[in-house]
């Protein structure tokens, strides 16, 4: 691994809450590629059901895989028109 800055995709759905879901996609935070590091993810949900949501969760660590590493994420939407979504996803992969 070097030690330069790394961004990863990501994009994915919520889960279906009242009838709707939404989805999600950017790019982490740039940040060092160290052993264990970890990103920050924000977005803005698409608009759905007259109304998004705001996404802003901390990665997990590192996870090498065959060709770099990804991030496991989860997290819970805004609170947006009386109620909330939940996400989780893998960035997309890093290479060595």
């Amino acid at each position: 691994m070097t030690n330069g800055l790394n961004t990863h995709s990501f994009e994915g759905p919520t889960t279906i809450n009242f009838g709707h879901r939404h989805f999600y996609r950017g790019s982490t935070s740039a940040d060092p590629n160290t052993p264990g590091h970890v990103h920050q993810i924000s977005d803005i949900t698409t608009f759905n059901d007259g109304h998004s949501h705001r996404i802003s969760v901390t990665t997990g660590p590192s996870i090498l895989v065959n060709n770099g590493h990804v991030h496991r994420y989860t997290g819970t939407t805004s609170y947006d028109d009386g109620h909330v979504h939940y996400f989780t996803g893998y960035t997309s992969v890093y290479p060595r």
